[in-house]
């Protein structure tokens, strides 16, 4: 009678799970013990289970739930269905794919920013990128400006997450004339890819609310406090939160004054 039979932990090993897994599945109907002492309540398997064990313990490694996994072991669902549960955890994984992604790229981005963060100075030459410039209308909203300049690229131009207000200082008035996202690609009209940067440059990180124009009065306050002999009339400042936070009345911005060679 038990030729066929593995004892529970036997059985663990050779499925690759747990023993409280086991427990869990037969709790759930999921796979039943074979056979159970009725003395000492040791569990009993048969070897033709362990076959039907290793796939779901695949099942379960794919992110199926408990309930999916019963019917899709019971042979439930047919085999579209099953396709269609297959596509929808392929969607949600590939999303927390891109979340982490973008987590790390904002990491890396404070990691490099924290030590000079609130208004800390940091001088260095910036590598000339690659970007598609967007002139901005009078009072335009610069928001709904970046999601317009983002549908004109289109998402298959590889854009990296990178945002960028150009600003102008004129007779001590400063205001917003361009926005650029940086590319790889460029397949549009040449005329609005332009390169950014390549100079040396002094760099202030801050916090501040987009909302109040606080960006603004910011390089005000920065050009007030500080001795910056500028080598173009123009400042630029790179966002450095996610996407999501574009609208956030809390801004981690790093603001980048050209700077005249000496």
């Amino acid at each position: 009678m038990f030729e066929d039979l593995l004892l529970i932990n036997e059985f663990s090993k050779l499925a690759g799970l747990s023993r409280k897994a086991l427990y869990v599945y037969e709790k759930n109907n999921i796979l039943n013990p074979i056979f159970i002492h009725p003395d000492n309540d040791y569990r009993y398997y048969n070897k033709n289970q362990l076959l039907t064990a290793k796939r779901i313990r695949l099942l379960k490694q794919a992110g199926f739930t408990l309930h999916e996994i019963n019917q899709i072991v019971e042979e439930k669902l047919s085999d579209e269905q099953i396709k269609g549960l297959i596509e929808r955890k392929l969607h949600l994984e590939s999303e927390k794919i891109r979340n982490a992604n973008q987590a790390i790229d904002q990491l890396k981005m404070l990691n490099s920013t924290v030590t000079h963060f609130n208004g800390k100075v940091k001088k260095e030459y910036l590598e000339s990128v690659h970007v598609f410039e967007y002139s901005l209308l009078p009072n335009e909203n610069i928001c709904v400006a970046f999601n317009h300049v983002e549908e004109l690229i289109g998402k298959n131009n590889s854009l990296r997450n990178e945002k960028i207000i150009k600003y102008k200082l004129s007779s001590r008035v400063i205001y917003p004339v361009t926005i650029a996202l940086q590319v790889k690609n460029q397949k549009l009209n040449q005329s609005t890819y332009k390169k950014y940067f390549g100079f040396e440059a002094q760099h202030f990180f801050c916090e501040v609310n987009p909302y109040q124009e606080q960006s603004i009065l910011k390089i005000n306050e920065i050009m007030e406090n500080n001795d910056i002999k500028l080598s173009e009339p123009y400042v630029y400042e790179r966002i450095l939160n996610r996407d999501d936070y574009l609208y956030s009345s809390k801004r981690l911005s790093e603001f980048i004054f050209p700077l005249s060679v000496q």
